[in-house]
């Protein structure tokens, strides 16, 4: 893609903001993957996270 194409789409600001991804999968909005067994449905809760550097001190 061109520049004025993936300006915004190529990566939606993902490389200028932390994506908090392990609130989110704790919170349901990116659960991982859902998979029917027997009755059941399940979200699988193995997922690589990101190595965080620790809290800035103020």
């Amino acid at each position: 893609m061109d520049n004025k194409t993936c300006k915004d789409s190529c990566h939606e600001g993902r490389d200028k903001y932390y994506m908090d991804i392990d609130r989110m999968i704790n919170e349901g909005m990116a659960g991982g993957y859902v998979h029917a067994r027997y009755e059941a449905t399940n979200i699988e809760e193995a997922r690589d996270l990101v190595e965080e550097a620790p809290p800035h001190e103020v």
